[in-house]
């Protein structure tokens, strides 16, 4: 009842510009905010606008993938200040498990150790009169592991690290770097990019590489968030076993290292059984402040210990560059005590065919294991850090140890691809297959493109040719004059006309001029190339030349000119003697 009396009361006008007025504030990009937080870290705060309206207002969560959509909670004006619908400022939301908060008289939102599984969209709406967005979060999630192959990772083993976003962005960048930005680098980690996960993988840790790596996200260049990664290494080796895995790229290293503390060992001796064969043999063996003994059988001087002799504490080795056949496990004896066991995985990419420069439709790349101990997972990746193809690798099918991936000829492009093995969701090696075309093959390539190209230029040049002196022919001979009769008391040029169309147009220039009757007047020039242009060619020319009469009584002025142009239609005149003869000459040069 108010509201019609108010709206008869009120001219249409003012009612409209009262409702525009009322309208809650547009949104615009400005509103919209990025936030970063570590997975369980961080505590974050998402405000809404100064100047909110006065209709109920509500916040609601997306989450990146779009797949999941919930209500978190509403707010009301009450009496001037803003209640929640629940009278609540504290509580659980029990389908996102992460306790909302918020201050009294307040449409902020605080998370208290905000979860990695919460990153997404926060969006502030009012809801009436018409429903409008206030305020846009988008809250950017980062996870960073280390590897779980073990909880205690040992001295000389591999760790790998991941750094994970919760979107993948254009403008946002991870990175793995050292903490101490002016230390080197060793060479000894791989950083790798699949979909929207950084790893880092770390070969023969030390202790002082448990405190080294940092995650840095980075938005358009800038820094704007560092997390630390730390796990711990253990020196202990005693009865100890592990796994490294290792590519056969002329890069790899593999070290032995054997080490105890507490006794001093008169022998020692690594031993190898290799993965095709059960047999054990020893490669490396010293006594007490002796010299090494080498077993170079297999490895030849690939494998160097890192001393001369054996000091009864360490005995330590590496084998570089490692290949294929490398596979095995490998054990340090202290005298008759069982050290350390390693084994020793290994990768290699070959190519079908091997010769990247091949004109075959396809390349099919193999990536091969050595042998499978555990189920393990090898992944081909692309340039751009997508997954193409993968399998799954265990031990109740031991035949199975390759993923083949097929590359077009239309792919065959300037590009990596790699093949990674993944051991409990963590890569532990990759190997990169470079596929470009050599320099040899750019210049086979581009001489075949030039030589048929200069072959398809010479045939359109020879048929230009052809038709121009079929049409300079066709043309001579419907141009080339026939004798006509000329008038009598023609006066005669001054100059000398250099082909039949300057005639013509003399002719018609020339209306006064007579020709003598005594001799004849020749009107003919040669246009020739001189000699002395040093040119290496020689000019060849084409000359005719017509004799025409001028037939007593024709007329002057344009009726001559007319006969030039018609050389049928002139009055041809008798030979004679004393009658004067035009020259026509007319040149063509080839």
């Amino acid at each position: 009842m108010i509201l019609w009396l108010f709206h008869s009361m009120m001219p249409t006008g003012l009612i409209l510009s009262i409702f525009i007025v009322l309208l809650p504030p547009v949104f615009t990009e400005r509103n919209s905010n990025t936030v970063y937080f570590v997975d369980g870290q961080n505590d974050i705060s998402l405000k809404g606008p100064d100047n909110p309206g006065r209709g109920p207002v509500v916040w609601e969560w997306t989450s990146h993938s779009g797949q999941e959509k919930k209500h978190l909670v509403t707010f009301k004006k009450i009496s001037g200040s803003w209640r929640d619908s629940k009278q609540s400022k504290y509580y659980q939301n029990k389908k996102l498990h992460q306790w909302i908060n918020w201050d009294y008289d307040s449409i902020n939102l605080r998370f208290t150790n905000l979860t990695f599984n919460l990153a997404g969209l926060f969006t502030l709406s009012q809801t009436q009169p018409i429903k409008s967005i206030l305020k846009k979060y988008n809250v950017f999630g980062i996870k960073v592991a280390s590897g779980t192959q073990y909880r205690h990772h040992r001295v000389n083993s591999d760790v790998t690290l991941s750094c994970t976003i919760s979107k993948h962005s254009d403008t946002v960048c991870l990175q793995w770097k050292r903490r101490d930005s002016s230390q080197q680098s060793n060479g000894k980690t791989d950083q790798i990019r699949v979909n929207n996960t950084v790893y880092l993988m770390v070969k023969h840790i030390t202790m002082e590489d448990k405190k080294m790596y940092v995650c840095e996200v980075q938005e358009n260049g800038s820094m704007v968030l560092k997390v630390n990664q730390d796990f711990h290494v253990s020196e202990y080796l005693f009865i100890k076993s592990y796994t490294l895995y290792r590519s056969d790229t002329d890069h790899s290293e593999f070290k032995l290292v054997c080490q105890y503390f507490d006794n001093q060992f008169e022998t020692v001796a690594w031993r190898r059984r290799s993965a095709a064969q059960n047999q054990e043999k020893i490669i490396a063996s010293a006594t007490r402040s002796q010299p090494i003994s080498i077993d170079r059988t297999h490895f030849g001087n690939r494998l160097v210990p890192t001393t001369s002799r054996f000091n009864g504490v360490n005995f330590n080795a590496r084998i570089v560059p490692v290949l294929f056949e490398d596979a095995g496990v490998y054990t340090c004896f202290l005298q008759a005590n069982k050290i350390v066991t390693i084994t020793l995985i290994t990768v290699k990419v070959t190519a079908e065919p091997s010769d990247a420069e091949t004109e075959e439709d396809s390349i099919t790349l193999t990536c091969s294991v050595s042998h499978v101990t555990e189920s393990i997972r090898l992944v081909w990746i692309n340039n751009d850090g997508k997954i193409i193809e993968e399998k799954t690798l265990n031990k109740r099918n031991r035949k199975e140890k390759s993923l083949r991936l097929i590359i077009e000829k239309a792919d065959r492009g300037r590009g990596k691809w790699m093949c990674v093995l993944f051991q409990q969701n963590m890569p532990q090696v990759s190997v990169p297959y470079y596929l470009e075309l050599s320099e040899h093959s750019a210049f086979h390539h581009t001489n075949v493109i030039v030589f048929v190209s200069l072959a398809l230029l010479l045939i359109i040049v020879l048929v230009l040719v052809l038709s121009l002196r079929k049409c300079k022919g066709a043309g001579s001979k419907s141009q080339r004059p026939t004798p006509v009769q000329q008038k009598e008391n023609v006066e005669d040029t001054s100059q000398p006309v250099s082909n039949f169309n300057e005639v013509q147009q003399m002719q018609a220039d020339t209306k006064s001029s007579v020709l003598g009757t005594s001799s004849f007047s020749e009107y003919a020039t040669v246009n020739r190339k001189a000699k002395a242009d040093n040119t290496e060619t020689e000019d060849i020319h084409y000359a005719a030349i017509n004799f025409q009469r001028i037939a007593p009584g024709s007329k002057k002025g344009a009726e001559r000119t007319q006969s030039i142009k018609n050389p049928s239609e002139v009055e041809l005149g008798t030979s004679n003697e004393e009658d004067s003869s035009i020259i026509y000459a007319q040149i063509a040069y080839v």
